[in-house]
Protein backbone atom coordinates (compact mmCIF):
# COMPACT_ATOMS: atom_id res chain seq x y z
CA UNK A 1 0.00 0.00 0.00
CA UNK A 2 1.14 3.52 -0.79
CA UNK A 3 -0.15 6.94 0.31
CA UNK A 4 0.05 9.77 -2.23
CA UNK A 5 -0.05 12.37 0.58
CA UNK A 6 1.60 10.46 3.41
CA UNK A 7 2.29 13.67 5.35
CA UNK A 8 -1.47 13.94 6.06
CA UNK A 9 -1.20 10.84 8.26
CA UNK A 10 0.47 12.98 10.93
CA UNK A 11 -3.02 14.35 11.63
CA UNK A 12 -3.85 10.94 13.15
CA UNK A 13 -1.62 11.91 16.07
CA UNK A 14 -3.58 15.12 16.66
CA UNK A 15 -7.30 14.91 15.94
CA UNK A 16 -8.36 11.43 17.21
CA UNK A 17 -6.55 11.80 20.59
CA UNK A 18 -7.94 15.33 20.97
CA UNK A 19 -11.47 14.07 20.30
CA UNK A 20 -11.09 11.24 22.84
CA UNK A 21 -9.99 13.74 25.50
CA UNK A 22 -12.84 16.10 24.60
CA UNK A 23 -15.54 13.39 24.83
CA UNK A 24 -14.15 12.11 28.14
CA UNK A 25 -14.24 15.64 29.55
CA UNK A 26 -17.74 16.36 28.20
CA UNK A 27 -19.22 13.17 29.71
CA UNK A 28 -17.77 14.01 33.12
CA UNK A 29 -18.84 17.63 32.89
CA UNK A 30 -22.40 16.71 31.89
CA UNK A 31 -22.71 14.33 34.85
CA UNK A 32 -21.47 17.03 37.22
CA UNK A 33 -23.95 19.62 35.87
CA UNK A 34 -26.89 17.21 36.08
CA UNK A 35 -26.25 16.41 39.74
CA UNK A 36 -25.70 20.09 40.48
CA UNK A 37 -28.87 21.57 38.92
CA UNK A 38 -31.38 18.68 39.00
CA UNK A 39 -32.90 17.32 42.18
CA UNK A 40 -31.85 13.78 42.96
CA UNK A 41 -35.44 12.46 43.08
CA UNK A 42 -36.16 13.79 39.55
CA UNK A 43 -32.89 12.61 37.99
CA UNK A 44 -33.86 8.91 37.44
CA UNK A 45 -36.92 9.89 35.50
CA UNK A 46 -35.05 12.36 33.30
CA UNK A 47 -32.24 9.99 32.35
CA UNK A 48 -34.48 6.95 32.02
CA UNK A 49 -33.66 5.21 28.75
CA UNK A 50 -30.42 7.14 28.26
CA UNK A 51 -27.69 4.54 27.82
CA UNK A 52 -24.11 5.61 28.68
CA UNK A 53 -22.93 2.76 26.49
CA UNK A 54 -24.85 4.17 23.52
CA UNK A 55 -23.26 7.59 24.07
CA UNK A 56 -19.81 6.04 24.15
CA UNK A 57 -20.50 4.08 20.96
CA UNK A 58 -21.63 7.25 19.18
CA UNK A 59 -18.51 9.10 20.32
CA UNK A 60 -16.32 6.21 19.19
CA UNK A 61 -18.09 6.30 15.82
CA UNK A 62 -17.26 9.99 15.39
CA UNK A 63 -13.61 9.34 16.21
CA UNK A 64 -13.51 6.45 13.74
CA UNK A 65 -15.16 8.63 11.06
CA UNK A 66 -12.47 11.31 11.50
CA UNK A 67 -9.76 8.63 11.23
CA UNK A 68 -11.30 7.39 7.98
CA UNK A 69 -11.53 10.94 6.60
CA UNK A 70 -7.84 11.51 7.34
CA UNK A 71 -6.97 8.24 5.61
CA UNK A 72 -9.02 9.31 2.59
CA UNK A 73 -7.19 12.65 2.45
CA UNK A 74 -3.87 10.76 2.47
CA UNK A 75 -5.04 9.01 -0.74
CA UNK A 76 -4.29 5.32 -0.17
CA UNK A 77 -3.22 3.47 -3.31
CA UNK A 78 -2.79 -0.21 -3.98
CA UNK A 79 -2.95 -2.33 -7.07
CA UNK A 80 -1.26 -1.45 -10.38
CA UNK A 81 -2.87 -0.25 -13.60
CA UNK A 82 -0.86 -0.17 -16.83
CA UNK A 83 -1.85 2.53 -19.29
CA UNK A 84 -0.70 3.25 -22.81
CA UNK A 85 0.53 6.83 -23.07
CA UNK A 86 2.04 8.67 -26.00
CA UNK A 87 5.38 10.23 -25.21
CA UNK A 88 6.22 13.69 -26.45
CA UNK A 89 9.58 14.97 -25.29
CA UNK A 90 13.25 15.58 -25.95
CA UNK A 91 16.20 13.25 -26.41
CA UNK A 92 18.87 14.32 -23.92
CA UNK A 93 22.31 12.82 -23.40
CA UNK A 94 23.99 13.72 -20.11
CA UNK A 95 27.78 13.53 -20.21
CA UNK A 96 29.53 13.44 -16.82
CA UNK A 97 33.24 14.01 -16.29
CA UNK A 98 34.68 11.16 -14.17
CA UNK A 99 38.32 12.25 -14.24
CA UNK A 100 40.23 12.52 -10.94
CA UNK A 101 39.97 16.32 -10.99
CA UNK A 102 36.26 15.82 -10.22
CA UNK A 103 37.29 14.72 -6.72
CA UNK A 104 38.20 18.33 -5.90
CA UNK A 105 36.20 19.61 -2.94
CA UNK A 106 35.85 23.27 -3.91
CA UNK A 107 32.10 22.59 -4.02
CA UNK A 108 30.76 20.27 -1.33
CA UNK A 109 31.02 17.37 -1.04
CA UNK A 110 33.02 17.16 -4.28
CA UNK A 111 32.59 17.92 -7.96
CA UNK A 112 31.65 14.41 -9.08
CA UNK A 113 28.98 13.99 -6.42
CA UNK A 114 27.47 17.37 -7.31
CA UNK A 115 27.48 16.46 -11.00
CA UNK A 116 25.68 13.18 -10.26
CA UNK A 117 23.10 14.99 -8.12
CA UNK A 118 22.57 17.48 -10.96
CA UNK A 119 21.95 14.60 -13.37
CA UNK A 120 19.38 13.13 -10.98
CA UNK A 121 17.67 16.52 -10.66
CA UNK A 122 17.51 16.78 -14.45
CA UNK A 123 15.86 13.34 -14.53
CA UNK A 124 13.16 14.65 -12.18
CA UNK A 125 12.52 17.61 -14.48
CA UNK A 126 12.56 15.63 -17.73
CA UNK A 127 9.59 13.37 -16.98
CA UNK A 128 8.53 12.84 -20.61
CA UNK A 129 12.01 12.93 -22.17
CA UNK A 130 14.43 10.16 -23.09
CA UNK A 131 17.72 10.32 -21.22
CA UNK A 132 21.08 8.77 -22.00
CA UNK A 133 24.38 8.84 -20.08
CA UNK A 134 27.97 9.18 -21.25
CA UNK A 135 30.90 8.87 -18.85
CA UNK A 136 34.20 10.37 -19.92
CA UNK A 137 37.74 10.95 -18.69
CA UNK A 138 40.70 10.23 -21.02
CA UNK A 139 38.12 8.65 -23.35
CA UNK A 140 34.33 8.41 -23.41
CA UNK A 141 31.86 5.55 -23.03
CA UNK A 142 28.09 5.31 -23.52
CA UNK A 143 27.02 4.19 -20.04
CA UNK A 144 23.26 4.21 -20.69
CA UNK A 145 21.54 4.45 -24.11
CA UNK A 146 18.60 6.81 -24.54
CA UNK A 147 15.71 5.47 -22.48
CA UNK A 148 12.53 6.47 -20.67
CA UNK A 149 13.36 4.03 -17.86
CA UNK A 150 14.19 6.27 -14.88
CA UNK A 151 15.45 3.32 -12.84
CA UNK A 152 18.00 2.34 -15.50
CA UNK A 153 19.25 5.91 -15.83
CA UNK A 154 19.44 6.35 -12.05
CA UNK A 155 21.43 3.15 -11.57
CA UNK A 156 23.86 4.19 -14.32
CA UNK A 157 24.44 7.57 -12.69
CA UNK A 158 24.86 6.12 -9.21
CA UNK A 159 27.47 3.64 -10.44
CA UNK A 160 29.81 6.39 -11.73
CA UNK A 161 33.12 7.01 -9.99
CA UNK A 162 36.64 8.05 -10.99
CA UNK A 163 37.44 4.44 -11.88
CA UNK A 164 34.63 4.12 -14.44
CA UNK A 165 37.03 5.17 -17.22
CA UNK A 166 40.50 3.70 -16.53
CA UNK A 167 42.25 6.10 -18.90
CA UNK A 168 43.20 9.34 -17.11
CA UNK A 169 42.70 12.86 -18.40
CA UNK A 170 39.69 14.79 -19.68
CA UNK A 171 38.79 14.37 -23.35
CA UNK A 172 35.90 16.74 -24.03
CA UNK A 173 36.07 16.17 -27.80
CA UNK A 174 35.65 12.42 -27.29
CA UNK A 175 32.69 13.07 -24.95
CA UNK A 176 30.96 15.19 -27.61
CA UNK A 177 31.57 12.66 -30.39
CA UNK A 178 30.38 9.71 -28.26
CA UNK A 179 27.26 11.63 -27.20
CA UNK A 180 26.44 12.46 -30.83
CA UNK A 181 26.68 8.77 -31.69
CA UNK A 182 24.02 7.96 -29.07
CA UNK A 183 21.32 9.62 -31.19
CA UNK A 184 19.57 7.75 -33.96
CA UNK A 185 19.23 9.17 -37.44
CA UNK A 186 16.07 11.16 -37.97
CA UNK A 187 15.78 12.46 -34.39
CA UNK A 188 14.70 16.09 -34.48
CA UNK A 189 16.54 17.77 -31.65
CA UNK A 190 19.73 16.31 -30.22
CA UNK A 191 20.57 17.75 -26.80
CA UNK A 192 23.80 17.25 -24.87
CA UNK A 193 24.15 18.41 -21.26
CA UNK A 194 27.86 18.40 -20.41
CA UNK A 195 28.75 18.31 -16.69
CA UNK A 196 32.47 18.97 -16.24
CA UNK A 197 35.08 21.27 -14.71
CA UNK A 198 36.33 22.07 -18.22
CA UNK A 199 39.90 20.87 -17.73
CA UNK A 200 40.56 19.65 -21.27
CA UNK A 201 43.75 17.63 -21.64
CA UNK A 202 43.17 17.12 -25.38
CA UNK A 203 42.67 19.89 -27.90
CA UNK A 204 39.78 19.99 -30.33
CA UNK A 205 36.77 20.33 -28.02
CA UNK A 206 35.48 23.50 -29.71
CA UNK A 207 36.09 22.02 -33.16
CA UNK A 208 34.18 18.87 -32.15
CA UNK A 209 31.30 21.02 -30.89
CA UNK A 210 31.23 23.00 -34.14
CA UNK A 211 31.15 19.80 -36.17
CA UNK A 212 28.41 18.32 -33.97
CA UNK A 213 26.36 21.51 -34.33
CA UNK A 214 26.22 20.94 -38.10
CA UNK A 215 24.54 17.61 -37.37
CA UNK A 216 21.91 19.26 -35.18
CA UNK A 217 23.43 18.78 -31.72
CA UNK A 218 22.68 21.46 -29.12
CA UNK A 219 25.23 21.56 -26.29
CA UNK A 220 24.52 22.98 -22.84
CA UNK A 221 27.60 23.06 -20.63
CA UNK A 222 27.40 23.04 -16.82
CA UNK A 223 30.58 24.15 -15.06
CA UNK A 224 31.26 22.08 -11.94
CA UNK A 225 33.80 23.71 -9.63
CA UNK A 226 35.15 27.17 -8.84
CA UNK A 227 37.60 29.54 -10.51
CA UNK A 228 39.70 29.58 -7.34
CA UNK A 229 40.04 25.83 -7.61
CA UNK A 230 41.23 23.23 -5.16
CA UNK A 231 43.92 20.61 -4.82
CA UNK A 232 42.73 17.09 -5.50
CA UNK A 233 43.01 14.40 -2.86
CA UNK A 234 42.72 10.69 -3.66
CA UNK A 235 42.81 7.54 -1.56
CA UNK A 236 45.10 4.59 -2.16
CA UNK A 237 44.25 0.90 -1.76
CA UNK A 238 44.97 1.09 1.99
CA UNK A 239 42.59 4.00 2.50
CA UNK A 240 45.32 6.61 2.97
CA UNK A 241 44.67 9.97 1.33
CA UNK A 242 47.25 11.94 -0.63
CA UNK A 243 47.35 14.87 -3.03
CA UNK A 244 47.63 14.32 -6.77
CA UNK A 245 51.06 15.62 -7.84
CA UNK A 246 52.69 16.51 -11.14
CA UNK A 247 56.00 15.19 -12.47
CA UNK A 248 57.91 17.68 -10.28
CA UNK A 249 56.12 16.44 -7.16
CA UNK A 250 54.00 19.57 -6.74
CA UNK A 251 50.38 19.20 -5.68
CA UNK A 252 48.11 19.90 -8.65
CA UNK A 253 45.59 22.73 -8.37
CA UNK A 254 42.41 22.00 -10.34
CA UNK A 255 40.33 25.00 -11.47
CA UNK A 256 37.08 25.47 -13.34
CA UNK A 257 37.59 26.58 -16.95
CA UNK A 258 34.43 28.57 -17.74
CA UNK A 259 35.88 30.21 -20.86
CA UNK A 260 36.31 26.87 -22.66
CA UNK A 261 32.88 25.66 -21.59
CA UNK A 262 31.28 28.86 -22.85
CA UNK A 263 33.05 28.50 -26.21
CA UNK A 264 31.78 24.92 -26.54
CA UNK A 265 28.20 25.97 -25.79
CA UNK A 266 28.31 28.93 -28.18
CA UNK A 267 29.57 26.68 -30.97
CA UNK A 268 25.98 25.38 -31.22
CA UNK A 269 22.93 27.41 -32.19
CA UNK A 270 21.05 27.44 -28.88
CA UNK A 271 23.83 26.32 -26.54
CA UNK A 272 24.20 27.95 -23.12
CA UNK A 273 26.83 27.79 -20.37
CA UNK A 274 25.75 27.76 -16.71
CA UNK A 275 27.88 27.38 -13.58
CA UNK A 276 26.65 24.73 -11.12
CA UNK A 277 26.56 26.96 -8.04
CA UNK A 278 23.05 28.12 -7.22
CA UNK A 279 20.46 25.58 -6.08
CA UNK A 280 18.19 26.29 -9.06
CA UNK A 281 20.75 25.83 -11.86
CA UNK A 282 19.23 22.65 -13.29
CA UNK A 283 15.68 23.95 -12.87
CA UNK A 284 16.63 27.12 -14.80
CA UNK A 285 18.39 25.03 -17.46
CA UNK A 286 15.31 22.93 -18.11
CA UNK A 287 12.66 25.66 -17.90
CA UNK A 288 14.50 28.34 -19.85
CA UNK A 289 16.63 26.34 -22.27
CA UNK A 290 15.33 22.79 -22.76
CA UNK A 291 11.56 23.06 -22.31
CA UNK A 292 11.08 25.60 -25.17
CA UNK A 293 12.80 23.26 -27.68
CA UNK A 294 10.53 21.42 -30.15
CA UNK A 295 9.46 18.06 -28.76
CA UNK A 296 9.80 14.77 -30.59
CA UNK A 297 6.70 12.61 -30.96
CA UNK A 298 7.64 9.28 -29.41
CA UNK A 299 6.14 5.82 -29.48
CA UNK A 300 3.39 4.76 -27.13
CA UNK A 301 4.61 3.10 -23.97
CA UNK A 302 3.04 1.42 -20.95
CA UNK A 303 2.96 3.64 -17.89
CA UNK A 304 2.58 2.15 -14.43
CA UNK A 305 -0.06 3.82 -12.28
CA UNK A 306 -1.19 2.93 -8.78
CA UNK A 307 -4.95 2.49 -8.34
CA UNK A 308 -6.63 5.12 -6.16
CA UNK A 309 -8.48 3.64 -3.19
CA UNK A 310 -9.41 6.76 -1.18
CA UNK A 311 -13.12 6.11 -1.72
CA UNK A 312 -13.08 3.11 0.66
CA UNK A 313 -12.25 5.03 3.86
CA UNK A 314 -14.34 7.95 2.60
CA UNK A 315 -17.34 5.66 2.17
CA UNK A 316 -16.87 4.19 5.65
CA UNK A 317 -16.71 7.70 7.16
CA UNK A 318 -19.92 8.78 5.40
CA UNK A 319 -21.72 5.61 6.51
CA UNK A 320 -20.67 6.15 10.15
CA UNK A 321 -21.78 9.79 10.15
CA UNK A 322 -25.11 8.87 8.53
CA UNK A 323 -25.70 6.14 11.15
CA UNK A 324 -24.78 8.55 13.95
CA UNK A 325 -27.47 10.99 12.79
CA UNK A 326 -30.16 8.29 12.58
CA UNK A 327 -29.48 6.66 15.93
CA UNK A 328 -31.33 8.63 18.68
CA UNK A 329 -29.87 9.27 22.11
CA UNK A 330 -32.65 7.18 23.70
CA UNK A 331 -35.48 5.01 22.53
CA UNK A 332 -38.64 6.94 21.63
CA UNK A 333 -40.88 4.72 23.78
CA UNK A 334 -38.64 5.15 26.77
CA UNK A 335 -38.49 8.90 26.18
CA UNK A 336 -42.33 9.15 26.16
CA UNK A 337 -42.68 6.98 29.26
CA UNK A 338 -40.08 9.11 30.99
CA UNK A 339 -42.09 12.29 30.27
CA UNK A 340 -45.29 10.69 31.62
CA UNK A 341 -43.50 9.51 34.76
CA UNK A 342 -42.06 12.91 35.37
CA UNK A 343 -45.44 14.62 34.93
CA UNK A 344 -47.06 12.14 37.35
CA UNK A 345 -44.45 12.86 39.98
CA UNK A 346 -44.95 16.58 39.53
CA UNK A 347 -48.76 16.22 39.97
CA UNK A 348 -48.30 14.01 43.02
CA UNK A 349 -46.33 16.77 44.66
Amino acid sequence: MNFAHAQVLWLLLVFPPAMVVFFWWSFRRRAELMTQFIQARLLPGLISGVSPTRDKVRAAGLVLAVICLILALARPQWGVVWEEVKRRGLDIVVAIDTSKSMLAEDIAPNRLTRAKLAAMELMQQARSDRLGLVAFAGTAFLQCPLTTDDAAFRQSVESLDVNTIPEGGTALASAIETSLGAFKEGDNYKVLVLLTDGEDHDSGAVEAATKAAKEGLQIFTIGVGSKEGSMVKIRDAKGNSEWIRDEQGQAIMSRLNPDLLEQIAKATEKGVYLPLQAAGTIDALYRQCLAPLPKTEGKEKLARRLEERYYWPLGVAIAILFAEVLVPERKRETRAKSRVGTQQRALAE
